[in-house]
């Protein structure tokens, strides 16, 4: 498989998302708009003390693979001795249910896992089928964890809310969330400073070494989800352990490539070796025997403009089992350097 294939592979993945987004936009939109029309309902019924909310019931919140987060939007209102939810499902089913204060069993449900789609939720009613409430932020998840924390007070001011719920998870107490972020850090500062400034080496690609560019973010992101496992399991709450797993993906793919030209010269059998190259028109070299690729120097076309035609250059390159061909361009990159800056001054 060829770059232009996986390049092409990734655009159908890409279209095949317009459909899904157009579908959680009209289902936003007409749940949005029956939430407007409860509002203006209990406008006309004089009731105040309302709130707007995510409502699922037990079997829809459960899936894991789901277009939105919530089965529907509603309203909640508390009223001094119960508390009313107004809603209608996505089959047009209308409901407007009466739940005593006394009994209503409110639950802190929080956001332990995939199926809360990054919201923090609670549950009311029955233990076996009950409801699932979150607070309706919008398009702001992050706010989720304590607007719905401040709804559970006002349905209950005497109900005993979970330590998790009353401050944001803190990644440096969890064993797991800090071994990752350690983890994440580290492949950062490799990618970065082995990448661009420690490693003298630089991949000349060619065509039989375009396979190695073929892992890209989609085949990090699969290798994030026994990432995202781990946490889950390890009490990390499904926010972080989706962020953490997302960050550690994105440091993989960075640190890759890095990474991979460090393997090919430490397995290297021979090392560097010094290979002898004709200089062409405008900075591009190529060699003189067989094996190693072109070298374009075309952006330096100045430099190489003092040097006859067909000269002979010395280039010190690793080739290694994985099939790359590194430059050391370190001792010329001087001598350029030099070059340009000499040539400034004599503008001057």
């Amino acid at each position: 498989m060829n770059i232009s294939t996986l390049a092409t592979l990734q655009s159908i993945v890409l279209l095949s998302w317009i459909p899904i987004f157009w579908v959680v936009f009209k289902k936003a939109r007409r749940s949005k708009r029956t939430q407007n029309q409860i509002v203006d309902a209990l406008d006309r019924e004089g009731l105040r003390d309302w709130h707007r909310i995510y409502i699922s019931r037990t079997p829809f919140f459960r899936k894991r693979l789901k277009f939105t987060a919530y089965e529907t939007r509603g309203i909640l209102v508390n009223l001094p001795d119960a508390v009313r939810l107004i809603a209608e499902w996505p089959s047009g089913e209308r409901i407007d249910q009466i739940f005593p204060k006394r009994s209503m069993h409110l639950r802190w449900h929080g956001n332990s896992g995939i199926a809360s789609a990054n919201l923090h939720w609670m549950a009311i009613g029955s233990t076996d089928n009950p409801l699932m409430l979150s607070a309706d932020t919008g398009f702001n998840a992050i706010q989720s964890r304590e607007a719905t924390a401040d709804l559970c007070r006002r349905m209950d001011p005497d109900f005993r809310l979970p330590d998790i719920a009353k401050s944001e998870f803190a990644l440096e107490k969890n064993p797991a969330s800090l071994i990752i972020v350690t983890a994440f850090f580290l492949l950062l500062a490799f990618a970065l400073i082995d990448g661009k400034f420690l490693n003298k080496y630089e991949w000349l690609r060619t065509g039989s070494t375009s396979w190695l560019l073929m892992p890209g973010m989609q085949i990090f992101m699969l290798l994030a989800l026994p990432v995202y496992w781990w946490l889950s399991k390890s009490k990390v709450p499904a926010r972080e352990s989706l962020t953490l797993s997302t960050l550690i993906a994105v440091a993989l793919s960075l640190a890759y490539i890095p990474a991979l030209k460090r393997v090919d010269q430490l397995l290297s059998a021979e090392g560097p070796q010094s290979y002898a190259y004709r200089l062409g028109d405008y900075g591009s070299l190529t060699p003189v025997s067989d094996g190693p690729p072109n070298i374009d120097y075309k952006n330096r076309k100045e430099y190489w403009n003092q040097f006859e035609e067909n000269s002979i250059h010395q280039f010190n390159l690793v080739h290694g089992p994985l099939g790359m061909w590194q430059l050391d361009h370190s001792e010329l990159e001087k001598k350029m350097q030099q070059f340009y800056e000499q040539r400034r001054k004599n503008k001057q």
